[in-house]
């Protein structure tokens, strides 16, 4: 902690492309790493990725790109040509840990592989982050967000139960793994402070995902049955969607108060709707009561409503909604960091908290931003050398 932060004496060299990777380094940054994003000199293909800014493409002004690279360094390089490999054994030899997602092998391939890499430096942590894994049948197969939702068995719990499973938006898939990279490297981290000794990190994307179906391979593993896709408990407010809970665990004492809340007391003493199984066993006539009181209500007034009377209650919140929620204003979530190219914007804050150890807070870099200072400041090339490899199509 060199510089007050919780990594701020590390190294984090980021050889990646996709989106795991990018996640798992920015939230290394975001402890104080210092990361260094070797980019190809046409830039990270994250780059791009929409959204951009003003919907006119550019490398500078990837919403993707600029939210998963946080507070980094860029640097470019072609490793698939002998210079570019040279260089960066060099890159790779000022740092603690490495982060790829290449093909199995790539880097071995390349005389970089993990055995040669431990032995110039044993305590180098090395994360490969690749569609599942180094080794096995499908080590070689490639994948999408889509096709690890569905792999990894997620997709089977989504969507209504007489129809087709369904992928969740965005890519939780792809950020979990990054996650679960990050988790992995931090675990690292803690070994080598003890022993001296790095490691070799294999993360799959697969296996990722596979882990937050959790529920479902329990459900099978001990009554045989797997937990496939329900209906949602959804209902439609105002102005959005809620889910109540009514039919979860609530206390005998608090159920007559919600039938006051909802304008029904004498619910309190129907005996379809006494306790959390009936209101279960009755879910239709139970929603069709429900649905007149919540129609009649903003979903945020339901939800504080309920939430007071320590009941489970919640509503589907828009980008607005999060923008504007009072809970994430106080505690600071969302960010605004500002960019030359592309401007200011919100980003959204860390997942979680160490102690008062502030997230480290920088806009995205320039692609090749740190070239000079890296290639010249730290590795000795002189400027005609630099020049070559710019010539060359190196950097």
């Amino acid at each position: 902690m060199t510089d007050g932060s919780i990594l701020g004496d590390l190294t984090v060299l980021d050889v990646s492309h996709e989106v795991p990777a990018a996640y798992c380094t920015k939230l290394l940054a975001a402890l104080g790493a210092r990361v260094i994003k070797v980019e190809p000199p046409s830039g990270d293909p994250l780059r791009a990725q929409g959204p951009f800014k003003d919907d006119l493409p550019n490398p500078e002004t990837s919403g993707t790109f600029l939210y998963l690279n946080t507070a980094k360094q860029s640097v470019t390089l072609d490793p698939a040509t002998p210079s570019g490999q040279a260089l960066l054994a060099q890159l790779i030899a000022g740092a603690d840990v490495l982060v790829e997602d290449f093909p199995p092998g790539t880097l071995a391939g390349w005389g970089l592989g993990f055995r040669v890499l431990a032995e110039r430096d044993p305590g180098l942590i090395c994360c490969a982050i690749t569609p599942f894994g180094q080794d096995g049948p499908y080590r070689d197969y490639l994948l999408t967000e889509i096709i690890a939702q569905a792999l990894g068995g997620l997709m089977y719990t989504i969507g209504l139960p007489e129809r087709e499973p369904l992928k969740i938006g965005g890519s939780p898939a792809l950020h979990n793994a990054g996650i679960a990279a990050f988790t992995a490297i931090m675990a690292a981290i803690w070994q080598r402070d003890l022993t001296g000794e790095g490691q070799q990190i294999d993360v799959s994307i697969q296996e990722a995902t596979a882990f937050t179906q959790i529920s479902s391979s329990l459900l099978a593993a001990w009554t045989g049955e797997p937990h496939g896709r329900r209906p949602s408990p959804m209902v439609a407010a105002q102005d959005g969607w809620v889910t109540l809970g009514l039919e979860m665990g609530v206390a005998a004492d608090i159920w007559p108060r919600i039938c006051e809340l909802i304008g029904r007391p004498d619910l309190a003493e129907d005996a379809r709707f006494s306790t959390t199984a009936y209101r279960r066993e009755n879910r239709d006539a139970f929603n069709e009561i429900v649905d007149e009181w919540v129609r009649g209500q903003s979903k945020e007034a339901i939800y504080h409503r309920l939430q007071a009377m320590r009941t489970i209650a919640g509503y589907v919140a828009t980008v607005e909604d999060l923008y504007a929620n009072a809970h994430l204003r106080e505690r600071g979530f969302f960010r605004e960091l500002d960019h030359p190219v592309a401007g200011p914007a919100r980003y959204p804050g860390m997942p979680f908290r160490i102690g008062d150890f502030p997230a480290v807070e920088a806009r995205a870099p320039l692609l090749g931003e740190h070239n000079r200072a890296v290639y010249a400041g730290e590795l000795g090339l002189a400027a005609a050398e630099i020049v070559q490899l710019y010539e060359r199509g190196v950097l």
